[in-house]
């Protein structure tokens, strides 16, 4: 079935801009059912109502509950990386159940923050979400800096850093959290002294095998093992 981001207003959900033209482009017509997705986790079987080329409305016809929205939280801190890496790492951990994504700076490296990127990453993990199941999209935040990044690592069952000179791989103390955190150097990885401050945060050593990983591989490889640990 058809799958839409709305607004909902009422007993209707209201196409315009970008999900109009999505709308447009799937052919949808009047009387036809589709599925609106509502960041309030449910989803919304309606029938489309009204359709012109300035706007769209469908009727809602059932809400259920959305069985694939993370039922855990994890959340990731990715180093800032180049180019459209960003892009990938968006799509897949909205794929793979991660709830919030914070990016940061750090001394090695190379990529600066740009909030403007924001709306765009917004746009990729809705797509994400329709293609997935999932209603509720990845929280994506502004970027931080490395010192509030550590700040905020208190706040989490466990902290999981990905550090490519660990040969060990333990997860089993996962399956008893429920909110996770992951933290994910750029492409020129940590300082030594970035490296004491991770762990005096408490955030517990790992690795992913004998082969030094990309960032992005490193930060969609470890959410997916945590996420199956956990159950989101």
């Amino acid at each position: 079935m058809k799958k839409f981001f709305a607004n909902k207003q009422g007993d209707e959900f209201v196409f315009e801009g970008d999900e109009l033209n999505h709308f447009n482009v799937l052919r949808c017509s009047v009387g036809e059912q589709i599925l609106c997705l509502g960041e309030d986790g449910f989803d919304y079987l309606c029938e489309v109502s009204f359709v012109s080329k300035k706007m769209a409305k469908a009727s809602i016809v059932q809400k259920t509950l959305n069985t694939q929205n993370p039922t855990k939280n994890i959340t990731v801190f990715q180093g800032l990386v180049k180019g459209e890496k960003i892009d990938l790492i968006v799509q897949k951990l909205t794929e793979l159940g991660v709830s919030n994504l914070f990016m940061f700076e750090s001394e090695f490296a190379v990529a600066k923050a740009n909030n403007n990127k924001l709306e765009r990453l917004a746009k990729i993990t809705k797509e994400a979400c329709k293609q997935c199941g999932r209603s509720k999209p990845l929280n994506i935040h502004e970027a931080i800096t490395f010192k509030q990044m550590v700040g905020k690592l208190k706040e989490y069952d466990m902290v999981l850093f990905a550090n490519e000179k660990n040969k060990i791989r333990n997860f089993e103390q996962l399956k008893q959290c429920q909110n996770v955190a992951i933290v994910v150097g750029s492409e020129g990885g940590f300082s030594d002294k970035e490296i004491a401050q991770i762990y005096q945060a408490g955030a517990v050593n790992f690795g992913l095998g004998e082969r030094i990983l990309r960032a992005e591989t490193a930060c969609i490889a470890t959410a997916s093992i945590v996420g199956y640990m956990i159950g989101v």
